[in-house]
């Protein structure tokens, strides 16, 4: 199934599992989860290994990879854990490809190098406790000071890895439009430490790790090159910087598909009843056989649209069908996986249970299968 694959892209993979199983074992995984421990480490160590630097231009020193490396680097950490692919997709992802699009040469010399350094994290603050997936109902509000400064007033989250991040992309609206509500959102950059901003941790039965917060923001002053892109550009900003996000998350729910159902097929020869292992009666086997395929398929299906991605720009359309189809796989497949377990997946720190609450959480994040749905059927005239 590595037919989109480079030998190169097969090879990093290979490397990325090869560290993982050795760093970071299901029960050091277990421990960060239970114990809220942020793997700093993890991120250090992939810049060291020069992995942060996969979607930096070579002349920030990055690695100018493609989007399918990121896809195959994410699937191999996806298996890992969600806390740590998304760390990476946060972290490195959003901020890289956030400059790329639209940041000046100031921004992309300050900040890029950084990322590639580990010295630089990235959060993006878009949602807001009234707006969602509504993201244009946001009142987050961004008013100029004087001919050089902003003033940023409300609250967002939740927000993935907020404040433990460097740099806070945060989108504001700087003015009202009575023709379109996407009109008038700019983006800031805030970075750590600027008086005003506060964080207030939210507490999810999974990424723990990560830390997810909502973002306070209460006079910050940001100076005018601290604008991430145009005035009144944010939406479409945002907008380009959707599709590598989601096939991130969509390779990260293919990893965390892959990781339960291996989970249950070893756990299906393992565990016997009426003489003879589980694995053998088809109420057992069929589930699993159904969604290993299913898996297969939405690996293609991801690769396919980072592929097209990566050849002819963007592709929101493939990227939502990629997404939504890997959401809906992983669900199915962590759900599978836990009823083999029976009570022992029921328990709260098993690792069937975590791979259920983390499938559920790559569903929710960079715009929820609904809205997927919603953007297919524009692309098919129906909306």
């Amino acid at each position: 199934m590595d037919v989109y694959l480079t030998a190169e892209q097969i090879e990093l993979r290979g490397e990325v599992r090869s560290w993982l199983d050795q760093a970071w074992p299901p029960e050091r995984v277990a421990a960060m989860e239970r114990n809220e421990e942020y793997p700093d480490d993890f991120y250090q160590e992939c810049a060291k290994r020069g992995w942060n630097g996969i979607p930096v231009p070579t002349e920030y020193g990055g690695r100018g990879g493609s989007v399918m490396d990121l896809c195959v680097f994410v699937e191999e950490v996806g298996k890992t854990s969600i806390s740590l692919a998304t760390l990476y997709i946060t972290g490195t992802i959003f901020g890289s490809h956030a400059l790329e699009i639209c940041g000046s040469k100031d921004q992309r010399d300050r900040y890029l190098p950084a990322v590639v350094s580990g010295d630089a994290r990235f959060a993006l603050a878009m949602s807001e406790p009234g707006a969602g997936s509504d993201f244009a109902a946001m009142t987050t509000r961004a008013s100029r000071l004087d001919g050089e400064r902003w003033r940023l007033d409300g609250l967002k989250g939740p927000i993935s890895g907020a404040e433990r991040a460097e740099v806070i992309i945060c989108a504001a609206r700087t003015s009202t439009d009575a023709e379109s509500r996407r009109r008038g959102i700019s983006l800031f950059l805030v970075e750590a430490g600027t008086e005003g901003l506060s964080f207030e941790r939210r507490r999810f039965p999974a990424m723990r790790g990560l830390m997810v917060d909502d973002v306070h923001l209460e006079g910050v002053e940001v100076h005018d090159d601290a604008m991430l892109g145009g005035e009144g550009e944010g939406w479409k900003n945002l907008s380009r910087l959707m599709d590598p996000e989601r096939l991130a998350n969509a390779a990260q729910a293919v990893g965390v598909a892959q990781a339960a159902i291996d989970l249950a097929i070893e756990y299906a020869r393992e565990r016997e009843q009426y003489g003879e292992p589980i694995g053998r009666f088809q109420a057992v086997s069929h589930p699993l056989a159904e969604s290993y395929t299913e898996i297969a398929a939405a690996r293609l299906l991801v690769y396919a649209a980072a592929h097209k991605r990566d050849v002819e720009g963007s592709c929101p359309l493939e990227v939502s069908m990629a997404k939504t189809f890997a959401n809906n796989v992983a669900v199915r497949a962590s759900e599978r996986a836990l009823q083999t377990a029976g009570a022992f997946g029921y328990e709260s720190e098993s690792p069937f249970m975590r791979r259920f609450l983390e499938a559920r959480g790559c569903e929710l994040g960079g715009g929820t299968s609904q809205i997927q749905r919603n953007i297919i059927a524009h692309h098919l005239g129906l909306r």
